[in-house]
């Protein structure tokens, strides 16, 4: 095995390189890009290197690969890596008792039969598809690499394939606190099927605190996200998150925030201790709709609602629709009255408990989760693809990084390539030798002596300090 001996002679151009910008002259980005581009042909070089050794190894050490046979050898593979496209050759066995075939080395990296793909460069493009459009993050994929791109089909599989943890492991020691917020509300995405899809929102928070003059922060939010097509789903997941990360006897109360959707409502039957708090902002776009311009009538209208005066509100009301002059500002009056009378107690709530002034939150929420990058482009999305998205674009935003994620559940059945200690102290032993060789033989080393030269003449007679 003469690997260690091989990438090490690849590190001399390097050196080379690096030598010869710096006795000719050149400015430092001129140097950082031919550096990037030595650098990059060196990692796909080294790959194919290991690659291609430990196929060998495993061909020449048959207790390693017990009832496997040799079928035949140098079959060419190319497998597109964060360093560029990978070409190596590997060999092809048949078990005889099975009858089963194998690239054995495929099958210890991980590469199956139709891997083209890398893992890390799918974990790269999964990442930024959470933020940019498939075909962006296609580009992407090799963060300036020109040679790793992805179509927009291809970054739409590795989204779709992907299945992201959500719930995460429940702590040692639960939090205790008196009062927690929960607060939901949904999106509206455009679906291929001219189909409007509603991924739900659904997220846990503590309150909020100031991190700066009138800019405040949700305290420990935690966000439960996708289309949910059952919600009674979604709210067993979100009792089950705060079961596992409070106490729930010391909790006096669940502020359950939210437009008034019955969905949304029926967590009221899930959560313990909870009151419905409604979205103000949605009450104020009714008011606005059934009052039009009547600012005396508005502000008369709000006045009633924070005192609890039901008569005072329906007397606005019914004001406002004998004053209604068109179809259409009637039936927003009506609808107003609806949405007031089926939201009563979420209005209530207000005054009859100090917490719930704290206000909601989720619109804002909904938009920079979902709309930045479901529905504020024009774009069509499949049932699929849009559930997958608000799932990644929620486990984002609780902190974990999606390509850590993919990366480790990729991990978690692959085998280290490892080699006997024999073998390995010999390449060791090797490279003590050839290091001193490549070192004692650049060129650069031969021209008149500078201080340059001198401490790379010192760092090749002391060569085997580094081990």
């Amino acid at each position: 095995m003469q690997i260690i001996k091989q990438i090490w002679e690849k590190f001399q151009r390097v050196a080379e390189l690096t030598l010869k910008i710096l006795e000719e002259g050149i400015d430092l980005l001129s140097f950082e890009e031919k550096l990037w581009q030595e650098l990059k042909s060196l990692g796909k070089e080294i790959l194919r290197e290991v690659l291609e050794a430990k196929d060998a190894y495993l061909r020449e050490h048959r207790e390693k690969r017990p009832g496997w046979e040799v079928v035949r050898r140098n079959d060419p593979k190319e497998v597109l890596t964060l360093f560029g496209l990978v070409s190596y050759k590997r060999t092809y066995y048949r078990h005889k008792e099975t009858g089963e075939r194998a690239y054995l080395i495929d099958r210890l990296v991980g590469y199956g039969p139709h891997t083209r793909v890398d893992p890390l460069v799918k974990a790269q493009v999964l990442e930024e598809a959470v933020e940019l459009s498939y075909w962006k993050s296609g580009e992407r994929a090799g963060k300036g690499n020109p040679e790793v791109v992805l179509s927009g089909e291809a970054v739409k599989k590795v989204v779709h394939n992907f299945t992201p943890a959500e719930l995460p492991e429940p702590p040692k020691e639960k939090r205790r606190v008196k009062v927690l917020y929960v607060e939901a509300d949904e999106d509206h995405v455009a679906g291929q099927d001219k189909k409007s899809h509603l991924p739900r929102l659904v997220y846990i928070h503590e309150g909020k605190e100031e991190v700066g003059k009138g800019r405040f922060k949700l305290k420990r939010p935690y966000y439960l996200g996708g289309l949910y097509p059952d919600t009674d789903e979604l709210w067993l997941d979100v009792l089950t998150y705060i079961e596992e990360h409070y106490e729930l006897h010391d909790i006096e109360r669940i502020y359950l925030c939210g437009d008034g959707d019955r969905w949304i409502k029926r967590g009221l039957e899930f959560l313990p201790k909870s009151v419905f708090v409604l979205d103000l902002f949605h009450l104020d776009k009714y008011l606005v709709a059934a009052l039009g311009k009547d600012k005396e009538a508005y502000g008369e209208i709000w006045a009633a609602l924070r005192r609890g005066d039901r008569v005072g509100v329906e007397k606005v009301l019914k004001g406002a629709a004998r004053q209604a002059e068109t179809p259409g500002r009637r039936k927003a009056v009506r609808d107003c009255r609806r949405y007031i009378n089926q939201n009563w107690e979420g209005i209530t709530a207000y005054r009859l408990y100090p917490e719930a002034q704290l206000g909601v939150s989720a619109e804002a929420h909904v938009s920079h989760l979902y709309s930045a990058r479901l529905s504020s482009r024009p774009m069509a999305w499949s049932t699929r693809g849009v559930d997958q998205m608000a799932r990644l674009r929620v486990v984002k935003a609780n902190g974990v990084s999606l390509r850590e994620q993919y990366v480790a559940r990729w991990r978690e059945g692959l085998k280290a390539l490892e080699i006997d200690k024999a073998a390995i102290e010999e390449e060791r032993q090797r490279l003590r030798k050839v290091s001193g060789e490549v070192f004692d033989n650049l060129p650069a080393l031969w021209g008149p002596v500078t201080s340059l030269t001198r401490a790379l003449k010192a760092l090749s007679r002391n060569i085997d300090l580094l081990w």
